[in-house]
């Protein structure tokens, strides 16, 4: 009898492995089963870089970014992290400068086809950035310029885009530094759908504070923008407003208060319950830390999730839409100064109690 039980349990752990990640998702509850571990590093440091789960092939990609903050240290090519092998691979798409810190992107479909879409950068160093819209397949590992499509928001050649978020197929920039003197306030829309040479619309709307390195991420209509840098003294500080933006009224809302200054890191939208997750970031003291933020957009309140492993600012991070999975690699250490290779994956994972199926 016992060993039938005992079949019974593998048969049933295997059923329980072959359900649909979006199946199993719902009944995982990422704040009391959910928990951060250690994965393979990134083979070398990598700092600003932008970073997205590509649900085509399931892996993430860190593009951009620099290993050091010398000139000449900037990555052309895409690092790739397969989660199934727990490996990274450099890929063979090559970014056509070495403008590639500090972009801004997500995923867009281009007539079919969806592409990971960077917009902006700078290079290591360097006190101009780009206004280039560039694109990468991962598929068949290429990157495109669109060159009819630069960013209007840096006409000056000195504004890196401030946050970045994705909804309804449409890409919003908010805010951006205009390097070493000040920040910005405009809301800019790319619409892929559109002609090229007219995916650019700006808006109407504008952030009642002007902000850089601003973490944003959409849920159900609408886009959480959440603190961001300010620059004040020819210093960048982190502050604590927090909006909510609705692209069809095109309207800027103030929502409740994030709970401690954050910018310099990325928030994801958190599948599971539809949240909005503030991963460490920020500079100005006690930041970074290891803390998680969390926005409840159905109440307008905020709580906190399991700390990530390292206090961090400016690393790739990007969430798996239908699991709720994060990674999140790189990114400067809690002094500020030191590129780290750190590689951290955040799952939701319900446990298997032998009990339910009668093994004692």
């Amino acid at each position: 009898m016992r060993n039938f039980l005992l079949v019974a349990v593998a048969l049933s752990l295997a059923m329980v492995a072959a359900v649909p990640s979006d199946v199993s998702a719902q009944v995982c509850n990422p704040y009391t089963q959910g928990s951060w571990a250690t994965k393979t590093a990134v083979p070398t440091p990598i700092v600003r870089a932008w970073g997205t789960f590509f649900p085509g092939n399931g892996n993430f990609y860190a593009l951009g970014g620099r290993q050091t903050d010398t000139a000449g240290s900037d990555y052309l090519n895409p690092r790739e992290y397969n989660p199934s092998t727990n490996m990274w691979a450099v890929k063979a798409g090559t970014f056509p400068d070495n403008q590639v810190n500090n972009m801004v992107g997500g995923i867009l479909d281009f007539a079919g086809t969806n592409l990971i879409t960077v917009v902006g950068g700078s290079a290591a160093g360097a006190a101009t950035a780009t206004a280039a819209v560039r694109t990468y397949d991962p598929v068949a590992d290429t990157v495109a310029p669109l060159p009819a499509d630069n960013w209007p928001g840096n006409a000056s050649g000195t504004v890196l885009p401030g946050g970045g978020a994705v909804l309804n197929n449409r890409l919003y920039v908010f805010g951006g530094f205009n390097i070493g003197i000040g920040m910005t306030n405009q809301i800019w829309e790319f619409d892929p759908a559109a002609a090229p040479g007219s995916r650019w619309t700006q808006k109407t709307a504008t952030l009642p504070l002007a902000r850089g390195y601003i973490p944003t991420a959409a849920s159900g209509s609408f886009i959480y923008v959440v603190g961001g840098s300010d620059f004040v003294g020819g210093l960048l500080n982190d502050t604590n407003q927090s909006l909510r933006y609705d692209p069809s009224g095109d309207t800027i809302t103030t929502i409740a208060t994030t709970p401690r200054a954050v910018a310099e890191t990325i928030a994801v939208r958190q599948p599971l319950d539809n949240t909005i997750w503030v991963l460490s970031g920020g500079r100005t003291p006690p930041n970074p830390v290891v803390q998680v933020d969390v926005y409840n957009p159905a109440t307008d309140s905020w709580s906190t999730a399991p700390p990530i492993l390292t206090p961090r600012r400016n690393f790739p991070v990007d969430i798996d839409p239908v699991d709720g999975r994060i990674f999140a690699a790189g990114g400067y250490d809690v002094g500020g100064l030191t590129p780290l290779a750190v590689n951290e994956q955040f799952t939701c994972t319900i446990p298997v109690d032998l009990m339910t199926f009668g093994v004692e």
